[in-house]
């Protein structure tokens, strides 16, 4: 597929994800030969960009897949299951952005960062879809977790309006200017207003009481991650942002991110001054964990391992001494907590801090400020009798 001679045709490129997909290919300076925009007869006469080109749309109805390579697919799922194997037929690579085949057992749903093998020994004109853009963050985030046994997932979703697309975009800013001038705001992509509103459903419900949202992000994870739908629970809502989904985890693992049998202990006696036993039997704990001999996923080991802390050993070791409390098991649970905790705040990954510039109205506070400040600074003098 790098080969320089290679054609790709974009399907609904006139859509945000078409859009996105032609910013990619223009980013990435992705080796292909030439790049046909294509979309419904709708867009025809529309012009898209690609890096510093301008392309004509052309429409689907007349297009010759047979001049392409690679389609890829990002007008829904009506276009996509009307023209998806006509393009297959005439030799062409799919890849499909829509939902039309993501629950088609045949057809590989492909995370590359999660499942690339999938991608292997495909055949002559495959198609491969993208899961669900709420599935595939979902996934990177648990799939670190695997190895530990995933029990359970709780995760509510909040998803933004690019999510229904352009229209919906233009129809809740319409709706917040309608609103802000004290006129009815007009309803016609969602059942119910979404500016300054939460929609507690995405798409059709079933007899179960789930939406088409819901049983898209719970099928499509479990079967990216190799869980059965039933041990996810999911809830998803439509909020009233432009871009920018949001998710809310809660997991449960069949086993212990830190490992009992992972931690050797040894007794000995606690320090400080004598009385009531405390320095005269072995009270005391020391806790060793072999960091890179544990089961704990590679990042985190990495992380642990470029800790700056005394307790560190050069081989790896991590030693953690309890002797807080007067009994053995007191002190060893104490030295369990803390190395959970320990092993807790590395697995954190703080927020990224970006650079941000004054907004003029700060600007105006802060001078004013000054010149108030200046202007009471000035009555200060000598006082003549």
């Amino acid at each position: 597929i790098m080969s320089t001679s290679l054609q790709i045709a974009v399907v609904g490129a006139t859509s945000l994800v078409g859009q996105a997909v032609l910013e990619l290919l223009a980013e990435r300076s992705f080796p292909a030969a030439r790049v046909f925009a294509v979309d419904s007869a709708e867009q025809d006469g529309s012009t898209v960009s690609l890096g510093n080109l301008e392309l004509d749309v052309h429409v689907v109805d007349e297009f010759n897949f047979e001049n392409v390579g690679l389609a890829i697919f990002a007008a829904g799922g009506d276009i996509s299951r009307q023209y998806v194997p006509q393009a297959r037929d005439a030799g062409a690579a799919v890849v499909d952005f829509s939902s039309a085949f993501r629950g088609d057992a045949g057809v590989p749903l492909v995370a590359p960062a999660i499942n690339a093998a999938e991608l292997e020994e495909l055949g002559r004109a495959p198609l491969v879809a993208v899961p669900n853009c709420t599935v595939t963050p979902l996934a990177l985030a648990l799939a670190p977790l695997a190895p530990l046994g995933i029990a359970r997932v709780t995760v509510a979703t909040y998803q933004a309006v690019s999510g229904s697309g352009q229209k919906a975009m233009e129809e809740m800013a319409e709706q917040t200017t309608a609103l802000f001038s004290h006129r009815d705001a007009e309803v016609s992509v969602y059942a119910k207003r979404i500016a300054f509103n939460v929609l507690p459903q995405i798409g059709d419900v079933d007899d179960s009481g789930d939406s088409e949202e819901e049983r898209s992000v719970r099928d499509e994870t479990a079967r990216l991650l190799k869980l059965k739908p039933e041990q996810l629970e999911v809830t998803c809502a439509r909020v009233p942002v432009f871009f920018g989904h949001s998710w809310a985890i809660q997991v449960e693992l069949h086993e212990d991110l830190v490992k009992e049998d992972e931690m050797t202990f040894t007794a000995m006696r606690a320090q400080g001054a004598g009385g009531q036993n405390v320095n005269k039997v072995s009270s005391a704990v020391h806790l060793r964990f072999d960091i890179a001999a544990s089961s704990l996923p590679e990042w985190l080991r990495e992380r642990l391992l470029g800790l700056n802390d005394q307790r560190l050993s050069k081989d790896g070791v991590l030693v953690i001494k309890a002797q807080q409390y007067r009994t053995q098991e007191q002190n060893r649970a104490d030295a369990i907590e803390r190395l959970q905790a320990l092993i807790d705040a590395a697995g954190h990954t703080p927020k990224t801090r970006r650079a941000t510039k004054p907004t003029y109205g700060s600007k105006q506070r802060r001078l004013a400020g000054k010149s108030q400040r200046a202007a009471i600074k000035s009555l200060r003098g000598r006082v003549d009798d």
